[in-house]
């Protein structure tokens, strides 16, 4: 298994036009179990310390964002209006600080994908089994990987400890970094296959927000960077 690792959280509260207004730092653990409660309105970031973001040059963007919902459990439907404008966000955020996107994973392995979804449940527990596979399995930014990924593969985050709780609303964002590097690995103890996240944004009920426009979607990913000054391509 993969060891238990220390993670940095930062967050901001949301007004209506997604504006900073104040900055939580490290948050802290609420239970002895770990569970994390984020504000409704806020934006936070997960981050594994022990990773070296360094290494990060080049990315793979999934050009499906998720509608993300807890095994077991019946989706509610969630506006698809601003899917595009949060895969060009997110991929402008990250040409803006020197990642170069791979157009063909086929023929170049990136150093990192990045995954996009919104929770389509209410009390959406984050960071446990979801049915990512049906939307992100398929993509070609797994096709560096010989055989690609299938729904027997899990994404491991190491912030989250079991038994926690870190409960979401419905229509939350959150954008996920994988690298290729770390994972899909196969768990040689567990003979179980998985994909290892090392930083998550999560803008909570941002969708579900009452006149949401472009601009405050545009925004609380600009905020997920701002609070993540380390996710710069560092090469020369």
């Amino acid at each position: 298994m993969i060891g238990k690792t220390e993670a940095r959280r930062r967050g901001s509260t949301l007004l209506a036009a997604i504006a900073v207004v104040g900055v939580f730092g490290a948050m802290a653990a609420c239970s002895d179990d770990d569970d994390i409660i984020i504000p409704a309105g806020s934006v936070v970031t997960f981050a594994d310390s022990s990773f070296d973001f360094t290494q990060l040059h080049t990315f793979a963007l999934a050009d499906t964002v998720a509608h993300l919902v807890n095994v077991g459990v019946n989706p509610v439907p969630t506006t698809t209006a601003f899917d595009q404008t949060i895969l060009a966000q997110v991929r402008a955020d990250l040409l803006a600080r020197g990642y170069v996107e791979i157009a063909e994973p086929s023929q170049t392995r990136p150093d990192f994908v990045v995954l996009t979804g919104v929770s389509a449940s209410d009390n959406y527990n984050a960071f446990i089994t979801s049915n990512w596979f049906s939307y992100w399995g398929v993509s070609p930014i797994w096709t560096w990987l010989p055989g690609g990924v299938d729904p027997s593969w899990t994404i491991i985050y190491p912030w989250f400890n079991a038994g926690a709780i870190v409960t979401f609303q419905r229509s939350t964002l959150i954008v996920t970094i994988v690298p290729t590097n770390a994972g899909p690995v196969v768990n040689p103890l567990l003979a179980q296959k998985e994909i290892r996240a090392v930083w998550a944004g999560v803008a909570t009920s941002l969708l579900g927000q009452d006149n949401i426009t472009q601009a405050n979607v545009q925004n609380a990913i600009n905020i997920m960077f701002q609070q993540s000054p380390y996710l710069v391509n560092s090469a020369p």
